[in-house]
């Protein structure tokens, strides 16, 4: 299934990256501005990999994004947040990163935490992807909500566990401060099975 979400989630990035290029040539000349913009990270992608589990896609989102050996053509540099309810998860992840990939993590292109899936990550949202690996019961507005609003996409499995599943492709249409279901575009993409996304259990 990680082919069906980097089939979708690639071009996403891809053209934010474009985007990206364009605001640079109009600022060009001012360059205070464009300095003052870089430094607050708004020339960068922003990835949620939700149930990060092995680790592998959080590190091939980070090679795509790569900070330290510059990210893959046409794309921009940027960060990649993978979290998971189940912290020996994390674990494992961080454990998979550290053979290969452990310079993923020195640079700050991907950083790995324990996290319900169902929150998200709202202190770094907004995310122009994001990837859930999991499948939820229903849609999960929190998640909808921190897709950038100007074309931010999510894949995402959506059914019941031991019942018909789908994954999804969402795509944020516009901004707003509460959730309005007018504001996103939801579409089928194929028949799948996955486990369940699980909720945090507060004590």
């Amino acid at each position: 299934m990680h082919a069906h979400a980097l089939e979708e989630l690639v071009p996403t990035l891809v053209n934010f990256s474009h985007q990206f290029k364009d605001e640079d040539q109009v600022r060009e000349p001012n360059t205070d501005y464009k300095k003052h913009h870089e430094q607050e990270g708004k020339d960068e992608l922003n990835i949620l990999d939700v149930g990060c589990g092995s680790g592998y896609l959080t590190a091939a989102f980070g090679r795509l994004v790569d900070r330290h050996n510059g990210p893959i053509s046409p794309l921009s540099k940027g960060h990649v947040y993978g979290i998971d309810v189940i912290p020996s998860l994390v674990d494992l992840s961080r454990k998979n990163m550290m053979k290969h990939d452990d310079d993923l993590l020195k640079s700050g292109t991907v950083d790995l935490s324990i996290g319900d899936g169902w929150a998200g990550l709202p202190s770094k949202a907004p995310f122009h992807v994001i990837h859930v690996g999991a499948a939820a019961e229903e849609f999960p507005t929190n998640l909808m909500m921190q897709l950038h609003p100007q074309g931010g996409v999510m894949v995402i499995p959506v059914g019941r566990d031991g019942g018909i599943q789908a994954l999804y492709r969402v795509e944020r249409l516009r901004d707003n401060d509460t959730y309005d279901s007018r504001d996103f575009s939801i579409r089928n993409l194929l028949g799948v099975r996955y486990v369940p996304l699980v909720r945090s259990v507060m004590p």
